[in-house]
């Protein structure tokens, strides 16, 4: 809720937040057509093959970082954009009222 609320009283209008929830998604997306699979931890499972690199090892976890990351500002960024009159400052109330 503290994190919608800053993103609120930010610079950014909910069109910006809209485009960046986009792009979070479709490269959450190309992760799971890149690596044929659903999940961060799917992802991490292909560690246990034994004809990956040492460097594609190393990337694969920091994909699988990324993505959790992504879908946890997912839901922040939706909750934003979902709440986003409610979260509209006390000031702003207060003109809406007058």
């Amino acid at each position: 809720m503290q994190e919608a609320m800053r993103l609120r009283d930010s610079s950014h209008s909910v069109k910006e937040l809209t485009d960046r929830l986009a792009e979070f998604k479709a490269q959450i997306r190309d992760w799971k057509d890149e690596f044929a699979i659903e999940s961060p931890n799917h992802l991490r499972a292909t560690l246990a093959e034994d004809d990956l690199s040492p460097e594609e090892e190393s990337r694969r976890r920091e994909i699988a970082r990324e993505w959790e990351h992504l879908q946890r500002r997912i839901q922040v960024l939706g909750f934003a954009i979902r709440e986003w009159d409610f979260l509209a400052p006390e000031t702003q109330h207060a003109e809406v009222g007058n």
